[in-house]
């Protein structure tokens, strides 16, 4: 149990880490005061421009794959003898870091929709499924134009994926 627990506070601690809103401190900008009033890396786009938004974007992803990857590995490592399988705590970091990103403790509890995290998290978890959820964001938006349907369809195409097309994806997963 305790390697759950460490996983869950290490992930929420760090995905309470918002790149708009700290690299925005660099430009003194906060993003949440424009566009839509979101601290994603959408509105970082719509405030600061592509190159601020990638940075953004980078650092978000980012923080998820440290948060599923290696803070859960050292998380899990602690416990002599573990409840969860080290895939049960990475999915669970998951789930934290993403949470995390929505609410951070740092900036208020006011974050971002959680798209780049959970992008993170699954590059860690199941990369293939990071190439279909960015197909179907691409698809949505061309055709829809709006960025937040294109988030949202996408976000709830991964378990589909998971369910019909990727019968090797790790258990855990679904």
């Amino acid at each position: 149990m305790l390697e759950l627990g460490l996983s869950l506070v290490f992930a929420y601690l760090i995905g309470s880490i918002n790149f708009s809103l700290a690299l925005g401190k660099l430009r003194n900008l906060d993003v949440r005061e424009t566009g839509s009033g979101n601290a994603g890396a959408t509105n970082a786009l719509r405030a600061a421009g592509f190159w601020f938004a990638l940075a953004v974007m980078i650092g978000d992803v980012g923080k998820a794959i440290v948060a599923v990857g290696p803070l859960a590995t050292l998380a899990y490592s602690f416990a002599d003898e573990p409840t969860f399988s080290l895939a049960w705590v990475q999915v669970a970091a998951g789930a934290s870091v993403t949470a995390a990103h929505c609410y951070p403790l740092w900036h208020e509890f006011r974050g971002g929709k959680g798209f780049a995290a959970l992008l993170g998290a699954y590059l860690v978890l199941h990369a293939p499924l990071v190439g279909a959820v960015l197909a179907v964001w691409v698809l949505v938006m061309i055709f829809s134009g709006y960025v937040g349907l294109a988030t949202m369809v996408a976000a709830v195409s991964a378990p589909l994926f998971l369910a019909f097309f990727m019968p090797d994806a790790p258990p855990e997963l679904f």
